[in-house]
């Protein structure tokens, strides 16, 4: 079930860009189907990479993006940032503890670039 679309959290960016930057031993999760999908995206295909840019995408002021609830407790929210050229859909999950963030998804948007 989905929220509807706004304005990303200020708060809930700071928290999870912090997180990726840091990358402290089992605070980031990255599902594998992100990593396939950043992997053929890019020519680089490594986990710090993607962390640095979701961290650096999170700092855009006025991201918009759109409430999820997934089966891990946490606050989810899915955006469309550009990267490069081209656009980038990415859902990320800030968990109730606010100490682990989980990647389910890196790749070009699949229904074009609205949300």
């Amino acid at each position: 079930m989905n929220e509807e679309t706004g304005q990303l959290p200020k708060a809930w960016c700071k928290t999870v860009a912090s997180i990726l930057k840091e990358a402290k031993p089992g605070t980031v999760f990255i599902r594998q189907r992100a990593r396939r999908d950043w992997a053929s995206l890019t020519s680089c295909p490594f986990d710090s990479a993607l962390r640095e840019v979701l961290a650096d995408a999170l700092g855009t002021e006025g991201l918009k993006g759109k409430k999820h609830y997934m089966d891990e407790p946490g606050e989810t929210h899915s955006f469309i940032f550009r990267y490069g050229d081209s656009p980038l859909y990415t859902k990320i999950n800030l968990t109730s503890q606010n100490q682990i963030v989980i990647v389910y998804f890196a790749h070009r948007p699949l229904k074009g670039e609205d949300l």
